[in-house]
């Protein structure tokens, strides 16, 4: 049985995606480019669901990402910055000049640059900018971590993910979100090191965090709690 998907307004909300999902065993509810996603057990019924949808609203609103963007805005990180500027000659679109040390971000004259649909919008265009050049400005500091303490990973890629910031598989391939781009660079170390670190336990039990924490020099639960409260510059 695949998932089902399909679209409801909710009062407080806004558009809803609900996917009814065989492997969920529970109702749970995200923000993903500004829009609420919910999924659901395939088995729940629509009155449970609706229930739950309202009991996960306010939660839900809490978490709600208000920021906005705004013209001239400059958004820096370790080794770039994304300047967001107007531009006249491609008054409907948003033009994308990716460049180090600076990419800018062109916004239509005639975009209302505080709508949601701009804010997506630049939220995808910084996310493809960071993606272009995450392989040149996470890869080399990840590796040089990695022989800092003694860990062999079988090779390293850069993924999409903007909620999942890093991965290990069962073959040893650690894969790196280029939303780290973003990260000042003692984050971005720590989920290096935490990827690093299932290498040897493929879990989170007290062992991977005993080698988590060596590797952070004693910093890993500070770090945890920085990265739960950064500020992201981008929807997720």
């Amino acid at each position: 049985m695949t998932p089902h998907t399909y679209i409801i307004n909710h009062p407080s909300l806004g558009e809803v995606t609900v996917t009814l999902n065989p492997r969920a065993k529970r109702i749970s509810g995200r923000w993903k480019l500004g829009k609420v996603l919910i999924t659901a057990p395939a088995s729940v019924s629509d009155k449970r669901l609706e229930q739950a949808i309202d009991s996960l609203s306010q939660k839900l609103i809490e978490r709600k990402s208000t920021f906005k963007y705004s013209e001239n805005q400059i958004i820096n990180s370790e080794d770039i910055s994304f300047a967001i500027i107007r531009q006249n000659f491609r008054p409907d679109s948003i033009i994308v000049s990716p460049a180090l040390p600076v990419t800018k971000i062109q916004v239509g004259s005639n975009i209302d640059l505080y709508s949601h649909s701009a804010t997506v919008a630049i939220s995808k265009a910084l996310n493809s900018a960071a993606y272009r050049f995450a392989p040149t400005i996470l890869l080399p500091r990840a590796k040089a971590l990695a022989l800092s303490v003694g860990a062999n990973p079988a090779g390293w890629k850069i993924g999409k993910g903007l909620r999942t910031l890093g991965t290990c598989s069962s073959t040893r391939i650690i894969t790196l979100s280029s939303t780290l781009v973003f990260m000042p660079q003692e984050l971005r170390d720590y989920i290096v090191f935490h990827e690093l670190a299932h290498l040897s336990e493929m879990n989170h039990s007290a062992a991977f965090h005993s080698i988590c924490n060596r590797y952070c020099k004693g910093r890993e639960a500070e770090l945890r709690a920085k990265l739960k409260n950064f500020p992201y510059p981008v929807l997720r």
